[in-house]
């Protein structure tokens, strides 16, 4: 057919039998027919693949049939036809993507946000395969008391918050939702018949802070898609909540360049194994010398962010690693920094690992790239010096780093312990400097300046602060909600992160280090319905919360009755216990059994975990 005119009958029958077909059955990894039917509904279309990888794409080769109904969907769909027009066309049973919803906006639901319930910490997020609006505190799973249709909501505002939480919460807010059954009641006043409009409480109420931009992100997204519910049906829920892995998957893969999901895969394995990460640097993105090497360590380190400093630190303790190193030196910025600010960026941006000759190597370096800069810009920075040569600039960092450590860091490793003695004086670190480098290169004034600032703010060789993993420009394969049934009675809710063969498992209380996170190289995935032993061994971790009624269930716990089908395990061939596991059982096991929403995303981890890096 021609693009932008009305479908005939037997297209319309192929869009309805698209529209049938379940999520499983269209291809688990690639542009199925749902994608495809997204990009072409006034969207751009944008090429997914290398958000998943070209191995991943190979292993998950489509059936020719499916790929012919899912073009013939792309051609009927692919007009301008209002929704409405198609609605009506095709018959009751023709739908397709909410067109005022776009993946963003998808993902900030189904991400949730975290903030307060009856002034306990909660986390609040959609879950799409129940269409619930749900909630919980920090890790548990939500209640079935603690859910709200999304069928049933009416509207989602921001308003002011209770004089309580004004006095807890800086700038605090409420997210207010209210639902079709509570937004408002009647009373007939019994004297003229007159029906007068009572307010009730709205169904559930969310506190936050004025720094939780999150929440409120969250709040404008819901809003929307209760708009977009009203103005064009139902249907759009539905269509989202059995396309739910292609709105997250479209939401990655357009979120970066293809360089930038290159950059971000190299990031993550640096921080996983430097060596592997360096690899993947050089045949990715030509990377090729040990310079261009060090400048884009540098610029990942200094501009875009996402290394992990303890890891950079110890890549650069290796001694094959200078020339690395020196080039990743000179490529930080030091032309407006005296010795002092110059020393405080180096530290920030990696922590040095190794004994004192490491220090002492990385010193070196340092006062030779710093030095070249310095001679460029000496007459503009303060205090003044006169440099004769790099070894005098080391001679001070060292004398510095000294200072420091007296100053600071033996105090920390001592803490009770009186040592004002072994603190140095502002005379006796002129003093010892004066042995190394006299006072025409460096005058007694700018020492006494770097005394007092490092005594007023220690030069750390701790980082800075790691970013939020969501913040990181990383390109996962898959994330999405699981529950990990630690045992009978623990149950806990996980925003699970696959990448580069590792499972990153996060907490609702921290969002940069992981709660565990499980190395898959050695690992074994398996569906429940798909092993008898695994499914026995799920239905032992769960039997006491099948058994027991639903009305005394613990807070722990999940209702996991009847969810062999969405459940998968994780196993380890050598020995390794999750971190997770370590904390509930007294027997150290080597597996881990997981729930996901809906078997369709069960199916997608366990082929994601199986097909291995790409």
């Amino acid at each position: 057919m021609v693009v932008g005119t009305r479908p005939t009958k037997p297209e319309l029958e192929i869009i309805d039998f698209v529209a049938r077909l379940p999520v499983r059955q269209q291809g688990q990894h690639g542009p199925d027919a749902a994608v495809e039917v997204m990009s072409a509904a006034a969207k751009p279309e944008v090429d997914l693949s290398p958000g998943l990888g070209q191995g991943v794409a190979t292993k998950m080769a489509h059936r020719t049939e499916q790929k012919q109904v899912a073009t013939s969907a792309v051609a009927v769909t692919g007009g301008s036809m209002p929704l409405s027009d198609r609605s009506t066309a095709a018959g009751s049973d023709v739908w397709g993507p909410p067109e005022s919803i776009d993946s963003s906006v998808i993902y900030k639901l189904y991400r949730g946000a975290t903030g307060e319930v009856h002034e306990k910490p909660c986390r609040v997020w959609v879950e799409f395969p129940a269409l619930q609006l749900c909630w919980a505190g920090y890790d548990l799973p939500a209640a079935s008391w603690d859910r709200l249709s999304l069928l049933d909501l009416s509207t989602c505002k921001i308003g002011p918050p209770s004089a309580s939480a004004s006095s807890r919460l800086l700038d605090a807010f409420s997210v207010e939702v209210s639902s079709r059954d509570s937004s408002s009641t009647q009373r007939d006043d019994g004297l003229n018949g007159e029906v007068e409009a009572l307010s009730t409480p709205p169904a559930l109420v969310v506190v936050g802070s004025g720094s939780n931009d999150a929440l409120r992100d969250f709040s404008e997204a819901l809003s929307r898609l209760l708009q977009s519910r009203d103005s064009e049906g139902q249907r759009g829920l539905l269509f989202i909540k059995q396309r739910l892995f292609q709105y997250l998957w479209r939401h990655q893969g357009t979120s970066f360049t293809e360089e930038a999901i290159y950059e971000a895969q190299a990031v993550l394995a640096f921080n996983l194994e430097p060596k592997q990460g360096i690899a993947y640097l050089r045949g990715k993105l030509g990377k090729a010398s040990e310079r261009e090497v060090g400048i884009w360590l540098a610029q990942m380190s200094t501009q875009k962010g996402g290394l992990d400093p303890t890891m950079l630190g110890a890549y650069f303790s290796r001694r094959d690693t200078l020339e690395v190193f020196k080039s990743f030196v000179r490529s930080l910025e030091f032309r407006e920094c005296d010795l002092v600010g110059a020393l405080r960026l180096l530290f920030d941006t990696f922590k040095p690992g190794g004994e004192g000759q490491v220090i002492t190597r990385i010193l070196e370096m340092f006062a030779e790239a710093y030095f070249l800069q310095w001679c460029d810009r000496k007459d503009s920075i303060e205090p003044k010096t006169n440099y004769r040569n790099s070894e005098s600039v080391e001679q001070v960092a060292v004398s510095l780093i000294m200072l420091n450590t007296g100053l600071h860091v033996a105090p920390k490793k001592n803490p009770g312990k009186r040592i004002a003695c072994a603190i140095m004086t502002v005379e006796e670190y002129i003093a010892n400097t004066r042995g190394a480098v006299g006072d025409d290169q460096v005058p007694d004034e700018a020492l006494r300046l770097w005394y007092e600032a490092v005594k007023q703010s220690e030069i750390s060789v701790e980082p800075l602060p790691r970013a939020a993993f969501s913040q990181l420009p990383v390109q996962p394969d898959i994330e999405g909600w699981l529950i990990a049934v630690l045992n009978a009675q623990v149950h806990r809710r996980y925003w699970a992160v696959l990448a580069l063969q590792r499972l990153y498992l996060f907490s609702d209380a921290n969002e940069v280090e992981p709660a565990d996170a499980i190395d898959l190289k050695d690992a074994k995935v398996v569906g429940v319905v798909d092993d008898k032993a695994c499914k026995e061994r799920f239905n032992a971790d769960v039997q006491s919360s099948k058994s027991k009624c639903l009305c005394f269930a613990s807070k722990g716990r999940a209702d996991l009755v009847d969810a062999d089908d969405r459940a998968f395990e994780v196993m380890h061939q050598a020995p390794h216990v999750p971190a997770l596991l370590k904390k509930v059982v007294k027997k150290p096991r080597t597996r881990l059994a997981l729930v996901a929403e809906s078997s369709d995303l069960m199916e997608k981890w366990v082929s994601l975990i199986s097909s291995g890096p790409y």
